[in-house]
């Protein structure tokens, strides 16, 4: 799966750079006309690439527990909703890869004038403010959903291009604990929304200048190198199992089994405590983050 020869290679890591470069660029779009100090100056945000199967691609530097779950996310959404050209959906509800529900989640498709699917470009931000019982939303002490904030199921933001703020201000604003600052929720999904449109544009420029094939030829094999890099990383421990358990502050086990095979990983949680009462809990896309960010780590 590795490049066949040094013109591949060469090519390869091109275009490794050129996706990564779109992803950064979204995140200085976003910062640049994002409203609030969360996404301006906290940087609280993240912006991938997803190819057309909605796999991560290639991401900027951003929030590691971000980025590995967009992925999961862009899945669920897509399982739910069609994403045909000009729709984008938002969403930040735990069951479709949410993390928590100030993080707020903007997808759309990024189609060729012929209108084939080449990828995904996704970005999630921290709103300071989402509702829920307390001002800065996520009580601690939340025993539901709707105590700890607005949740937004998948809901398309715009359609056919057609941008339906509408509805998205309904959905903030008659929650049972609806948003405490409206404007500024949608002054920065419409900073998410431009960094979107940024991504898209970018890359179908891409397309454009090196023709559809040639780019997807490209995201397969940047996620081949990235799967061989992980074998290589791993191949030292090939044939062994490990096991280990810390303690939550409330008592609760975290425990993980790891089995590490020729071909494959399994990390297993078998054994973990219940989950939490309140609202510090992981859904599997933030578990899958987690793991992700480490196996990353291993990788040179």
């Amino acid at each position: 799966r590795r490049a066949q020869n040094l013109k591949e290679a060469v090519e390869l890591e091109l275009f490794t750079n050129r996706f990564t470069a779109i992803a950064e660029e979204m995140g200085a779009q976003l910062q640049r006309t994002a409203f609030s100090v969360n996404i301006k100056e906290r940087l609280d945000f993240s912006c991938a690439l997803l190819d057309a199967d909605a796999e991560l691609l290639a991401n900027a530097p951003h929030i590691p527990v971000h980025l590995g779950s967009l992925g999961i996310c862009a899945r669920l959404v897509l399982k739910k909703l069609e994403l045909g050209p000009g729709d984008v959906v938002i969403t930040n509800h735990p069951k479709y890869g949410g993390s928590h529900l100030p993080d707020v989640t903007l997808l759309c498709g990024i189609f060729t004038d012929e209108g084939e699917l080449i990828g995904y470009a996704i970005n999630r931000a921290h709103h300071a403010e989402i509702g829920g019982r307390r001002p800065g939303s996520m009580p601690p002490d939340a025993t539901t959903l709707a105590e700890e904030g607005v949740a937004i199921p998948p809901t398309y933001l715009a359609k056919g291009g057609k941008v339906q703020w509408a509805a998205v201000r309904t959905l903030l604003a008659e929650a049972p604990y609806p948003t405490r600052s409206l404007e500024e929720n949608l002054a920065d999904i419409n900073a998410a929304l431009a960094a979107l449109r940024t991504g898209e544009a970018a890359l179908q420029k891409l397309v454009k200048n090196h023709g559809p094939e040639k780019v997807k030829h490209y995201m397969a094999q940047l996620k081949a190198l990235a799967a061989d890099s992980l074998q290589d990383a791993l191949r030292p421990w090939h044939g062994r199992v490990f096991e280990a358990e810390e303690r939550m502050d409330d008592g609760r086990p975290l425990r993980v089994k790891i089995a590490i095979a020729e071909e494959d990983i399994s990390i297993d949680f078998t054994g973990t405590g219940t989950p939490h009462p309140h609202n510090l809990n992981a859904n599997i896309s933030i578990v899958y983050s987690a793991v992700i960010y480490v196996l990353r780590l291993l990788c040179r």
